[in-house]
Formats: C-alpha cells, sequence, structure tokens
C-alpha cells in the first residue's frame, strides 16, 4: 500500500491556472511522464545555475533569470504530490546542510520556492510522522553523498586503483541517497514512479555536469591557441 498519496486539496486558484489535476494526474501513464520530464528539468536546471556560477561555464546574468524561474516550477511539482514535495526537499536540504547554497541565485531559488509553496502546498509530508521520518533518512542520505563527494574529488580516488576507483564513483554520482529513495518506494512509501523521476532528476544534473566541463574544455583550448599565436 502507498503510505503518500496524491493530496486532494490544492488551492483552487492553481488548480484554475494550471489544470493538470484533470487533463494529466488522472492518468498513470501521463502521471509518469510529466513527473520524470520535469524532475529532470529541474536536474539541468540546478547545475546550469551551479556552473554559471561556480566554474563560470555560463552567463551568470542567464543564471539569475532562470533562478526564480526554477524556484517556482520547483515550488509547483512539490505541491502536485507529498512525494515530489518530500524528495525534492530532501535534495534542498542535502545541499543546504553542507553549505552548497552559496551563490546569490541559490539564495534567491530556496526562499522563492518555500515562499510560493506556503501558498500553493501543503505540508503533509512535514506534519505526517512517517513522511518526516522519511524526509530525514533521505536527507542524511543526500548529506552523506555531499560529504563523499567533496572526499572523493579532495583526493582524487580514481586515479588510485580499482577499489577506490569504485569508491569514487559510487560518490561522484551520489548512489547513498538513490539507495534510499529506491528503498522507500520498495517497501511502498511512494510509489516507485518516483524513484525513477528521482533517477532522471539525477541524469539531468549530470548531463548538465559533463557538458560544462565540454564547454570549459573548448573554452581553454580556445585561450591557448590564442596565447600561442594561432
Amino acid at each position: 500500500m502507498v503510505l503518500i498519496s496524491k493530496n486532494q486539496n490544492y488551492k483552487s486558484v492553481i488548480k484554475l491556472l494550471l489544470p493538470f489535476e484533470e487533463i494529466i494526474l488522472q492518468d498513470y501513464f501521463l502521471k509518469s511522464i510529466f513527473f520524470i520530464v520535469s524532475f529532470f528539468l529541474l536536474g539541468l536546471l540546478v547545475k546550469f545555475i551551479d556552473d554559471a556560477f561556480d566554474e563560470k561555464a555560463y552567463s551568470r546574468k542567464i543564471a539569475l533569470v532562470v533562478s526564480p524561474i526554477t524556484a517556482i516550477f520547483w515550488a509547483y511539482i512539490m505541491s502536485l504530490d507529498p512525494a515530489a514535495a518530500l524528495l525534492l526537499t530532501a535534495i534542498i536540504i542535502g545541499v543546504l546542510v553542507k553549505g552548497k547554497i552559496d551563490n546569490v541565485a541559490f539564495v534567491i531559488a530556496v526562499l522563492c520556492v518555500y515562499l510560493v509553496y506556503f501558498f500553493i502546498g501543503d505540508w503533509q509530508f512535514i506534519f505526517n510522522i512517517i513522511f518526516l521520518f522519511v524526509l530525514i533518512i533521505i536527507s542524511i542520505g543526500g548529506i552523506i553523498d555531499e560529504i563523499g563527494n567533496d572526499f572523493v574529488d579532495r583526493n582524487n580516488l580514481f586515479k588510485k586503483g580499482f577499489f577506490r576507483k569504485i569508491i569514487h564513483w559510487f560518490f561522484e554520482y551520489r548512489f547513498v541517497m538513490k539507495i534510499f529513495v529506491l528503498f522507500f518506494a520498495l517497501i511502498g512509501t511512494y510509489d516507485l514512479l518516483f524513484f525513477i523521476a528521482f533517477f532522471f532528476w539525477d541524469l539531468g544534473y549530470e548531463l548538465v555536469m559533463h557538458y560544462s566541463k565540454h564547454v570549459l574544455r573548448k573554452r581553454k583550448f580556445y585561450y591557448n591557441k590564442r596565447a600561442n599565436g594561432y
């Protein structure tokens, strides 16, 4: 039995403006596609903003414009299902505790997410003791992933033998949180589709990460050519 079910008490104004309740969310297949694509887009947008500020791979001005748009979309997706609210909040808690909300775009985004959610969402995933427990456990998984990711990056484990490469890969792609999310889906806390959606959030994030590395390598190559008179 799925413990987290879709909340039926959405704000009426949201129903009028974005009537997905009647159009998409009543059909399981369409609902699954909608959440998977939405999580994927959120992962893309978050990493775009991150790399615009931390790696200077993209325009910071564009990232500042994208930030509140992403936050409003994030809050809206949270409002559609308590499971989405739980997972997306766990992601925020994980990076917040590790101090990764470290630029103005992310500060604006987090503030916007919960300001918007205050008006359009409900707090079932906080006030229900089971949901709160799951939120805490998954958030801890996210924190462990962030700590592990920093550790493997700092120590270059991928250069130090097969076993250490496995450890590097495990934390580089943040598998602790994935395992926790999958576990709670398998025991029926929420629908398995939300694990798939979460996986696609991470996929979107990783795709932008690798594209950013390509952009930076290409930029470095271009500058090196100019410096050498080509």
